[in-house]
């Protein structure tokens, strides 16, 4: 989903805050929220939730971009952009030590890598199949399959009439509704023999008006070619890649040790591309060196011009993770283009981490006992968020910790706590993203980031669950 000009109302009134735009006419901004945040080989101990958008300390700044002379509009006619005019006053820090991209310069424009999965994609007559899992153990052959249509005017699967199968073992399947046209098919069969792990496992597809229809999957593609998908095999550095409608332009990267900023445009390359640049993409940023998947901070719209989108778009670390040298990757994880009801996942292009952002204060030894199930025990804190690490000596699911700011003039600022992500922003710094995720050795992090940056320095101690960790 895209936001415009027309949709960024009401913010500012309903949070208390108003500005008088050049012209006389009131203005109001209000920033929406997506998110999806995911975790790869922890054991999450509550759902993870994220939000990415600005707070009331932001909101005033943003208004002033989009409606105070269209600053950033002129920026991006020169082919810069800066933090600051996001995130105000404040993004100069994210300003001194972001990487800029010029399209001009940054080389050749590659092409997406749609290939990259080819070996779990397979046409079969007028459908799509991506093999999700093809086992074959304890006497049984098992695959799961998601079906689409290769073209809009096609029916989806479960409306086809058609039959996928094994093509040479008795198969038994069910069906399950994903989105769209998107279907999940799961096919089991009783094998009389071992198979050898190289050995094709034929599908078809039959029924209705089609032509009856095979394509094969080795049995150990999946566990063999997952390696083909490490950092080493997949760097594609380029700041600039196209798929056959849209070509993404990396145009600036900032990096904290847990969080990622980036700005990435979204050009129109066809008239189909055009009808449909305001379908948001769903990006994906991540920190291959280090195989950390952390949490998506969904994409927003940031600037709109003819034919192309603007939006910034991030990345958290479910633990300090970036280090200057890594490898970020940059892929969409689902794009519709025409002729094609199914959406696809691209591999776009990886760029090389330059610079952090300095400084940061660690904090440990807290005082006062946990009034939660987790004994927190260390901090990180920087400019954009924090790490707390700590160590869950209960049998049941935590919630959400609270954490307070209390800065040096008495003052305390609650960013989270267990309801934190059931209601508007409450505060100028309420986290607008996080992860929250447990281990099996009993072990617990949460990771966020703060809605408005700040000085560490103003702070006096951080407080999580009624632990205090003093600043000194």
């Amino acid at each position: 989903m895209n936001y415009h000009i027309s949709d960024l109302l009401d913010a500012l009134e309903q949070s208390g805050q108003s500005i008088q735009p050049k012209g006389g006419s009131t203005a109001r901004v209000k920033a929406l929220t997506l998110s999806r945040l995911g975790t790869t080989q922890a054991v999450p101990v509550h759902a993870t939730r994220g939000r990415f958008r600005p707070l009331r300390g932001i909101a005033a700044a943003v208004a002033a971009v989009f409606l105070l002379g269209g600053t950033v509009f002129a920026a991006w006619k020169l082919g810069v952009f800066h933090f600051e005019d996001e995130f105000g006053a404040a993004g100069k820090l994210l300003d001194s030590h972001a990487q800029s991209y010029e399209t001009s310069s940054s080389g050749e424009t590659i092409s997406a890598d749609y290939g990259y999965a080819a070996w779990v994609k397979a046409q079969l007559g007028d459908y799509n199949l991506v093999l999700l899992e093809l086992s074959a153990g304890n006497g049984q052959l098992h695959a799961t399959l998601d079906v689409s249509p290769r073209d809009e005017t096609l029916p989806a699967f479960r409306d086809s009439g058609l039959t996928l199968a094994f093509a040479d073992y008795e198969t038994s399947s069910s069906l399950r509704e994903l989105s769209g046209w998107r279907d999940r098919v799961e096919l089991s069969a009783t094998l009389d023999e071992a198979l050898s792990p190289d050995a094709e496992i034929a599908f078809s597809l039959t029924g209705s008006d089609q032509s009856p229809a095979q394509t094969s999957f080795r049995l150990n593609a999946l566990e063999e070619n997952f390696e083909r998908l490490s950092a080493e095999n997949r760097q594609h550095y380029a700041t600039a890649a196209q798929t056959r409608d849209y070509r993404f332009s990396l145009r600036s990267l900032v990096a904290s040790p847990n969080v990622i900023y980036a700005i990435v445009d979204v050009e129109a390359l066809t008239d189909w591309g055009a009808a449909h640049l305001d379908t948001i993409p769903e990006f994906a940023v991540s920190n291959r060196t280090h195989q950390d998947s952390g949490a998506l901070m969904d994409a927003r719209l940031i600037g709109s011009e003819d034919g192309v989108r603007r939006y910034i778009v991030g990345f958290l670390g479910n633990q300090p993770v970036n280090e200057a040298g890594d490898t970020i990757s940059f892929e969409i994880l689902e794009l519709f283009e025409a002729g094609d009801a199914a959406g696809h996942p691209y591999y776009l292009f990886d760029v090389v981490l330059e610079d952090l952002i300095p400084g940061g204060i660690e904090l440990a030894s807290p005082t006062g006992a946990p009034t939660g199930s987790i004994n927190w025990q260390s901090i990180r804190i920087d400019e954009i968020g924090m790490t707390v690490t700590g160590f869950d000596h209960s049998n049941y699911e935590p919630t959400y910790p609270s954490v307070v700011l209390i800065f040096r003039d008495g003052t305390r600022e609650s960013v989270m706590d267990e309801d934190w992500h059931l209601g508007d922003p409450r505060s100028t710094h309420d986290a607008v993203a996080s992860e929250f995720t447990g281990h099996h050795d009993g072990s617990a992090q949460l990771s966020l980031v703060f809605g408005q940056m700040l000085d560490p320095g103003e702070l006096a101690a951080i407080e999580v669950d009624g632990q205090q960790f003093l600043i000194p």
